[in-house]
């Protein structure tokens, strides 16, 4: 059973340091207890809810924080040292309700997601930074980005450099809580050209 409605779900949660977001194909991957109750959780549940997490192990879990629905395609529990679990997120949810640690349970509702009629040039800088970074690291990237998908979608771009860049979890979540991607692509657009002038100055 897959939930996507717009109703409250209170589903298993995990916290994960990798923000994968929505409209992507994830495999996720653990061996500790909690991961593999969870997991099981998920199964009789209809899926579950990523949390974002920082490297200083502070967790988005606050009412209004958004989180990831994760829907589970397949899972691999004896192949190797830990269990791969993949699975397709389709859908977002605001957190509702307080949080349960234990077990890991949270009530979130699922929202719209960002849409636009816009398409970006193929010259725009998040166009081409992205088709340069999958063409030299996209080999290893835990992200596995589809190929076919829509890389001129603000929406998805948005998503996938959220992703990718290592931005503070508030500022993540800020730009997440927007009704729209516009201020997150301008965001996202003035770390990318500092980053090229930065480069120029080493250079």
């Amino acid at each position: 059973m897959q939930i996507i409605n717009d109703q409250n779900h209170t589903l298993p949660f995990l916290a994960t340091a990798d923000h994968f977001l929505p409209l992507g194909k994830r495999q996720l991957r653990g061996s500790s207890m909690v991961f593999s109750n969870t997991i099981r959780e998920a199964l009789h549940a209809g899926g579950f809810w990523l949390v974002m997490q920082d490297s200083d192990g502070q967790v988005a879990v606050s009412g209004g924080d958004i989180v990831t629905y994760a829907h589970i395609t397949n899972i691999d529990w004896l192949s190797g040292t830990q269990i791969q679990v993949d699975v397709d997120l389709k859908a977002w949810g605001c957190i509702e309700d307080q949080v349960q640690f234990n077990p890991p349970r949270l009530c979130a509702k699922i929202i719209p997601l960002w849409t636009t009629n816009q398409k970006l040039p193929e010259n725009d800088i998040l166009f081409v930074r992205l088709k340069q970074w999958l063409a030299e690291y996209g080999y290893q990237s835990p992200l596995m980005v589809d190929t076919s998908a829509d890389f001129r979608d603000p929406c998805w771009l948005c998503w996938r450099w959220l992703e990718l860049l290592p931005l503070p979890l508030k500022i993540k979540q800020r730009l997440l809580k927007r009704t729209n991607p516009k201020l997150c692509l301008r965001y996202l657009k003035i770390i990318i050209h500092q980053s090229d002038l930065y480069t120029q100055v080493l250079r």
